[in-house]
């Protein structure tokens, strides 16, 4: 069981960043890209994993 490094909670949920990031190499334009997905605790709002829902950006 997962459990917040910050205040001990232990329920989490998951949000996500639809602002996509893309690779630093590429025009901040350009349409390819990733939403940001976030784990955060329902208790306190610490974020306990961050992952791109596409990292390939294909």
């Amino acid at each position: 069981m997962q459990t917040c490094s910050n205040c001990g909670g232990t329920e989490f949920k998951e949000a996500i960043q639809y602002m996509k990031v893309k690779p630093a190499d590429q025009n901040k334009m350009a349409l390819k890209g990733s939403e940001v997905l976030l784990t955060f605790c329902a208790g306190c709002g610490t974020v306990s994993n961050v992952r791109l829902t596409n990292p390939t950006f294909e």
